[in-house]
C-alpha cells in the first residue's frame, strides 16, 4: 500500500531571492509550529516529492536520472540520437552552460534549512513521533550534504581532507551569516555526524522512508566515496546480511517490478506513490531515452556467452540499443556486494576481493563458473576508465569488479560518479557535426555565481572562473 504523507497547513519559512535564502528561516505572517506533528510538514513535504518522482535531489527523478546516466556518462551514444528529441542533453557542458546546478544547489540547501529548523527549534522530545522526526531530519540533512559534496567537491583524497574545499555548512538560524567553504574534513565530519546520530534513534517507521537502514546505507556511501575502507567494508557487509543478493529470476521480478512498493532487496526509492502509467515524468524519460541507443561501450562488458547468460542483458536492452530496463532511483543490496567486492580489494585482500566478486556474478550469470586469479578477463579495450580511485592503473581484477558495477547500476545514477571518481576521463562525443568534449574539471560542478557574488569569501571551483555564464 502506498503511504501518502500528511501535511498539516502551514508553512514555517520564507524564502529570499539571494543566496541566503536557506538561512532564512523566520515565520514571516505564518503560523509557527509547536508540535512534533506541526514541524513534520517541513519534512513530510519533501517526503512526498520523494514519493512523487518530483524530488531531483535526495533520491533523484526518472528525469535526473536519464540526464546523468544518457548525457553526461558515456553509457549511451550521443552521435546517434534520432534528430526528433531535444530533450536529452548532449554532454554535462550543456547543464553547466545552461546555469541548471544553480537548482541542485540551492534546493539541497532549502532541504537542509528545513532539517535545521526541527533539529534546532522542536520543543517536543522524548516520544516517539519526535524521535522518528530527528531522525529523519537528521538523515535527510546528512544526505543533503552528501549530494552537494559529491557534485560541488572534488574527489576526497585521504590524507589531503584539510586541505580539500568542503561546501558551506549551516546547521544554526542566521539570516545574517555568509559562511564561507568549508574544508572536505569538515563536510564529511557533518556528514557522518548526521547519519550516525540518525542511526541512533533505531528507526524503523516508514513513513518516514530514511530508516535506520537507509542512513546505514547512506553512511556506507559516503565510506565508500571518501575512500574509508574499513568502515565501508564492515557496514556493507552488516547491510548485505540483511539485504542478501537475489538470484537471477528474483532479480529479474524486482528489476522490472517499476514504481509502487519496495521490492527484493531495496531499502528506497522514489515514486512509491505513483505507477508508471500514471507518471508522466516517468513515460517521459523512458520515451526520450528510446531516441538514443545503448553505447558499445557499455555493451561490450558482456561477453557473446553473456548475453544469453546473463540475466541482466536480457531486460536491459533490446535488438535496437534501446534501453528496456526501467530506471531506478534508489538503494538496493546489490550495491552493497560491489562495495564489499571493491573495499576487499583496496584493502589487499584480493582473494576475498575474487571470492565476493564470484559470488555477485554468480547471482547473475546461469551455471557460472567462477574465476580464477589466472583466468581472469583481459581488460576491455573501449573502456575510459583506466585507473582507480586511488590513481593506479586498472588490474584485470579491479576492470572486472568496476566492470560488474557498471553492469549492475546500469540506469541507477551512478555511471557518471564512477567516471568521476575513479580518474575523470576527458572524453568526446559528435552530434549533428559538433563535437562535444568533456573536461575532466568538469566532474565537478562550480559553485552557483550568485552566492560567490554576494559572499567573496566563497571560493570558485577549479576551471569555472572565467567560464561561467552569469546570466
Amino acid at each position: 500500500m502506498n503511504i501518502k504523507h500528511i501535511i498539516p497547513g502551514f508553512i514555517a519559512a520564507g524564502l529570499l531571492s539571494s543566496c541566503s535564502h536557506y538561512l532564512d528561516i523566520k515565520p514571516y505572517d505564518k503560523v509557527i509550529p509547536e508540535t512534533a506533528e506541526d514541524f513534520s510538514a517541513l519534512i513530510h513535504e519533501h517526503l512526498n516529492d520523494i514519493d512523487d518522482g518530483s524530488d531531483d535531489v535526495l533520491v533523484p527523478s526518472f528525469s535526473t536520472t536519464s540526464s546523468y546516466d544518457s548525457g553526461y556518462g558515456d553509457d549511451f551514444e550521443v552521435c546517434l540520437t534520432s534528430s526528433n528529441v531535444s530533450r536529452l542533453p548532449n554532454y554535462v557542458g550543456s547543464m553547466i552552460t545552461a546555469n541548471s546546478f544553480n537548482n541542485l544547489y540551492s534546493n539541497l540547501y532549502e532541504i537542509i534549512r528545513d532539517c535545521n529548523i526541527v533539529i534546532s527549534e522542536m520543543k517536543e522530545s522524548g516520544t516517539r513521533e519526535a524521535d522518528d522526526l530527528l531522525a529523519t531530519s537528521y538523515a535527510m540533512r546528512g544526505v543533503a550534504y552528501y549530494q552537494l559534496l559529491r557534485n560541488f567537491c572534488d574527489v576526497p583524497q585521504p590524507g589531503n581532507y584539510d586541505s580539500q574545499l568542503g561546501v558551506p555548512i549551516v546547521t544554526v538560524f542566521d539570516m545574517e551569516a555568509k559562511p564561507a567553504r568549508s574544508s572536505m574534513a569538515r563536510t564529511i565530519e557533518q556528514i557522518e555526524s548526521d547519519l550516525q546520530r540518525s542511526i541512533s534513534y533505531h528507526m524503523d517507521n516508514d513513513i518516514y522512508r530514511f530508516t535506520e537502514d537507509v542512513a546505514r546505507g547512506y553512511l556506507a556511501r559516503l565510506y565508500f566515496w571518501t575512500r574509508q575502507w574499513d568502515n565501508c567494508l564492515d557496514l556493507a557487509q552488516e547491510l548485505l546480511a540483511k539485504y542478501p543478493l537475489l538470484d537471477p529470476e528474483a532479480y529479474k521480478s524486482m528489476a522490472t517490478s517499476g514504481s509502487g512498493k519496495l521490492m527484493g532487496n531495496q531499502l528506497i526509492k522514489a515514486y512509491r506513490s505513483v505507477s508508471i502509467s500514471g507518471s508522466g515524468s516517468v513515460s517521459g524519460a523512458l520515451t526520450s531515452l528510446s531516441y538514443r541507443p545503448v553505447s558499445l561501450r557499455f555493451l561490450s562488458h558482456f561477453t557473446d556467452e553473456e548475453k544469453t547468460t546473463d540475466v541482466r542483458y536480457g531486460i536491459y536492452v533490446n535488438t535496437k540499443r534501446q534501453a528496456s530496463k526501467g530506471i531506478f532511483c534508489g538503494m538496493r543490496g546489490a550495491e552493497f556486494a560491489l562495495m564489499e567486492a571493491e573495499a576487499l580489494y583496496h584493502l589487499g585482500q584480493k582473494t576475498e576481493a575474487l571470492k565476493a566478486i564470484n559470488n555477485f556474478r554468480r547471482h547473475r550469470i546461469k551455471d557460472y563458473t567462477d574465476l580464477e586469479m589466472d583466468n581472469l578477463p583481459a581488460l576491455n579495450t573501449r573502456e575510459i576508465i583506466r585507473v582507480d580511485v586511488e590513481g593506479n592503473p586498472l588490474t584485470p581484477l579491479m576492470g572486472l569488479i568496476l566492470s560488474e558495477r557498471r553492469k549492475e547500476l546500469f540506469l541507477e545514477y551512478d555511471r557518471w560518479f564512477e567516471q568521476k571518481r575513479n580518474g575523470a576521463p576527458q572524453f568526446s562525443a559528435m552530434y549533428n557535426g559538433v563535437k562535444y568534449t568533456t573536461l575532466s574539471y568538469m566532474y565537478t560542478f562550480p559553485i552557483p555565481i550568485r552566492d560567490i557574488e554576494l559572499n567573496p569569501d566563497l571560493v570558485q571551483n577549479q576551471g569555472y572562473n572565467e567560464v561561467i555564464n552569469r546570466n
